[in-house]
């Protein structure tokens, strides 16, 4: 008899256990549920604060224009070692409205990814920019970068890319110095799961938004300000994938005290190698 109750007496404490280990497990889960909200209205609140960004503290002085451009590009991977891979992106670019350029850009880089979701660049560029209205300018670039993708929310999957750009410039017009700027950027960017658009599931939409920073003073003749992008992206394979973009992209042009407001229509190829 003494057994038995012994028995039950286990028994019950057996099931309060489970019992409170289920509540836990229930409390730690709308715990998290909770922090998906937080991280989601956080995300929400930082992309709406820097969407609105450029559109706040510009002068009533400042002359306002709109431009179109095309930009077409290739980014290239090819991976030498287990957490190494060289590749990077050329192209070219130019102006679909008046005023007319043609921009021809070619940047290499060398990648290390320690982490499956951290990358480490580092490469160098050259961009030469060539107008019949103004003076030709010629870039070499130095940028390191860090990609964090983090966090993921459902079908959404964030990413962040801090990036410092070493820009040294020269120019066809001989009365004009050569040129040092400091450059830092910051890409707040969303893709989602793939989807399917009457076959298989290998479309996916990208956004992201980027606001650019002076480091070293005020520049001497165009900066860039602000840049806003939404991409439709088809994976045709594991290796290559085609996306087309429309970016709206705020410049300063200093010498005539102009603000530009650009509408950008992109094509990028991605291909592994």
């Amino acid at each position: 008899m003494e057994s038995l109750r012994l028995y039950s007496k286990h028994k019950v404490g057996y099931y309060n256990w489970l019992l409170a280990l289920h509540n836990q497990a229930h409390l730690l889960r709308t715990i998290i549920a909770a922090l998906k909200t937080e991280l989601t209205l956080l995300t929400f609140i930082i992309f709406t604060l820097l969407l609105i960004a450029p559109l706040n503290g510009q002068s009533n002085n400042i002359k306002r224009i709109n431009t179109s451009e095309l930009w077409a590009d290739m980014t290239l991977n090819k991976p030498i070692a287990e957490k190494w891979a060289i590749g990077g992106d050329f192209g070219i670019r130019t102006a679909l409205s008046d005023t007319k350029f043609w921009l021809f850009y070619l940047r290499p880089n060398v990648n290390f990814k320690p982490a499956h979701h951290l990358k480490f660049t580092l490469g160098l560029g050259s961009f030469n920019a060539f107008s019949d209205e103004l003076f030709n300018t010629y870039e070499i670039r130095v940028y390191q970068d860090a990609l964090v993708h983090w966090p993921k929310l459902g079908l959404f999957n964030f990413s962040h890319r801090f990036r410092l750009e070493e820009r040294f410039f020269s120019y066809s017009e001989a009365s004009i110095d050569n040129d040092f700027r400091f450059r830092g950027r910051y890409l707040l960017g969303v893709r989602t799961d793939g989807f399917s658009l009457g076959g298989a599931p290998n479309w996916t939409v990208f956004g992201s938004v980027e606001p650019f920073f002076r480091l070293n003073g005020k520049d001497n003749f165009a900066a860039n300000n602000f840049r806003w992008d939404t991409a439709l992206c088809y994976q045709a394979n594991n290796k290559l994938r085609i996306e087309l973009h429309y970016i709206l992209q705020s410049s300063e042009f200093f010498f005539d005290n102009t603000q530009s407001l650009e509408n950008i229509f992109r094509i990028r190829v991605f291909q592994d190698l």
